[in-house]
Order: C-alpha cells, then structure tokens, then sequence
C-alpha cells in the first residue's frame, strides 16, 4: 500500500535526524566539554525530546538518561559534568531507531490519528514539531560553532 504523506514526511524528518547526529562529530572535543557553550546541551535537548514524543504507548515509562553524572536535559539548569562525544552518540543512536520505529508504524491513514500522549495532537503534528524542534537546536549548534571560527553543521 501506498502512503504518499508518510513518505514526504520521512524525506523531512530523516535529514534533521542526521544532522543532529553530525553535530557531535563536528564538535571539537574541547569545545565539547565547555560548559559554557552548552553545545552537547542543545544536542541532548532536542534528543531527550524526541525521546518523549516518540514513545509508541502513554504507559511507557519516560526517563531522562544521565549517563551516570551530573546532568540534566533542562538547558537553564547547572550541570557539573558532560556525557562523552561516545555516550551522546550512543543515545542518539538509540532515539533515532525510536523516531524511525514511530515512522515506520504509519500510514496516511493514521497521520490524523491522536498521538499517544495528548488527543489534542496528531502524530503528524508529533513529527512536524519534531523537525522544528531538532532544526531549531542544530541552527543554535550551528551558530555556536561559526561564532568560533569552526564549520557549521552542512545542509542534509
């Protein structure tokens, strides 16, 4: 069966996704670890996000990873330590296969569904916000990254 929305929305969504992940490599490790940047901050953020939004069940229980140090997901709380380039890779590895598992479990049909956690929201408007959300976070990583004289991000 054919689901011609649910493709153009994947042709959307699957770029943001990899920028995201192209943004821990483009960060020096240096740069990674300054706290006052909150570079990897944004990268977790707009992670933890999607974490939340593209839970398949209400019931599934939703906790923000912290990699064993003190961090928080929240971008105006202190945090005393950072996750490693690897840790982050590896939690946006994992919620990336969540986004895609969500993608993959839907048809034209079930775009105006509500999504799993508020009725006043359709999955298509879960995966729109989505891609706002994560572009939003890339420009900011972006503009963190020029501002410094280093590469930005490139366009997927």
């Amino acid at each position: 069966m054919s689901n011609p929305m649910v493709a153009v929305l994947r042709r959307q969504l699957e770029p943001t996704l990899q920028m995201l992940e192209h943004l821990i490599a483009a960060c020096p490790d240096d740069f990674w670890m300054n706290a006052r940047q909150k570079y990897w901050r944004h990268v977790f953020h707009a992670t933890t996000s999607m974490k939340f939004w593209f839970r398949p069940q209400r019931e599934e229980e939703f906790t923000i990873p912290n990699f064993g140090k003190d961090i928080v997901e929240d971008l105006d709380k202190e945090c005393t330590d950072y996750p490693t380039k690897e840790e982050m890779h590896k939690y946006v590895k994992d919620i990336l296969g969540m986004a895609y598992a969500f993608m993959d479990d839907l048809t034209d049909e079930k775009l105006l569904e509500p999504c799993v956690l508020f009725e006043e929201i359709t999955k298509t408007d879960v995966i729109l916000m989505q891609i706002r959300h994560v572009q939003h976070h890339i420009g900011y990583c972006n503009s963190i990254l020029n501002s410094k004289g280093l590469e930005a991000v490139q366009w997927v």
